[in-house]
């Protein structure tokens, strides 16, 4: 489940410093240009995997080669951590699961 602090600026930081260290650069910018680096896909995997332990977001390796410049990429990983918060979710609201409605009006008649 992604942090609730997560925010673009955060999500930013985290994917220059990454990238720089995973390509041994002194510093990336939000305009560069993941592909442009020299990311290749084994690359973005070892990119990818580093920013879903860090920011406990769901990244598909896909998302790279979509949205190469760091800024956009940024982006899709903040759109993405938005889309597995429960509170974006509306079936994750607990009232709403028989387990957590002891008196049995969630609609399903148990």
């Amino acid at each position: 489940m992604p942090s609730p602090a997560l925010t673009l600026d955060r999500i930013q930081a985290a994917v220059r410093r990454v990238t720089a260290e995973v390509l041994d650069l002194d510093q990336v910018g939000p305009d560069d240009n993941l592909l442009e680096l020299g990311v290749d896909s084994l690359v973005a995997t070892r990119i990818v995997a580093a920013l879903r332990t860090e920011l406990l977001v769901d990244i598909p390796l896909l998302n790279v080669f979509e949205s190469p410049v760091i800024g956009e990429f940024a982006e899709s990983v903040l759109d993405l951590a938005t889309e597995e918060s429960p509170e974006a979710d509306p079936e994750h609201d607990p009232d709403r699961h028989p387990e957590h409605d002891p008196e049995g009006t969630d609609g399903t008649g148990v």
